[in-house]
């Protein structure tokens, strides 16, 4: 199992110093949420900070749109230096078409879904997408708290060999703990409660 840092809590003031906190050395990326206050309510990090942030900071980015019309950010963020960008499966019309946009770039390609979508419905597109996000609490920044329920669409993903599988959300250590008996394919990101 993998761990990443996540500055979706991050002071945007202190970015720098948030930063230099998490290092580098023990990780694989940096994790990085940007929202548009449209598709969910909150607003963090827009495609400027993300340069900023490339400008002084070595690890790859792994990015979860939680935008409204991700295909809109795409281009912008070729340059980045992501390793894999996330799409809500709720977030746009045309997922197939934008998946292998991305992986056209060179990058890989994710699926994200909220807790209420079933990943039944998405099965199709498994064959162009290199991993699943499952949001185990609503991504609205208001709790975070886990839900449990989200465990039985992780249990079946597991028989997807292929699909490297993510959880985000209100995620703590005894959810870890049960999660890694499952399966040692899965990457959390970690805010503050891991």
């Amino acid at each position: 199992m993998k761990i990443l840092p996540s500055i979706a809590s991050a002071s945007q003031y202190n970015i720098e110093k948030e930063l230099g906190r998490i290092g580098s050395r023990y990780y694989e990326n940096l994790h990085i949420d940007i929202e548009d206050g449209n598709f969910i309510p909150n607003i963090t990090f827009g495609l400027k900070t993300v340069r900023q942030i490339r400008e002084n900071y070595k690890l790859p980015f792994s990015v979860h749109l939680m935008v409204s019309n991700p295909e809109n950010y795409i281009n912008e963020l070729k340059n980045t230096g992501c390793c894999i960008i996330f799409i809500h499966v709720e977030s746009c019309r045309y997922l197939s078409e934008v998946l292998n946009k991305i992986k056209s770039l060179g990058i890989r390609a994710g699926i994200a879904l909220n807790p209420c979508s079933d990943l039944k419905n998405y099965r199709y597109l498994f064959g162009i997408t290199d991993a699943v996000m499952f949001m185990t609490s609503e991504p609205d920044f208001r709790g975070q708290i886990f839900n449990p329920a989200v465990l039985e669409n992780i249990e079946e993903a597991l028989g997807e060999k292929r699909l490297e599988l993510w959880v985000d959300g209100g995620v703590k250590e005894e959810h870890l703990e049960f999660l890694k008996k499952k399966t040692d394919r899965l990457c959390s990101n970690g805010q503050r409660d891991i």
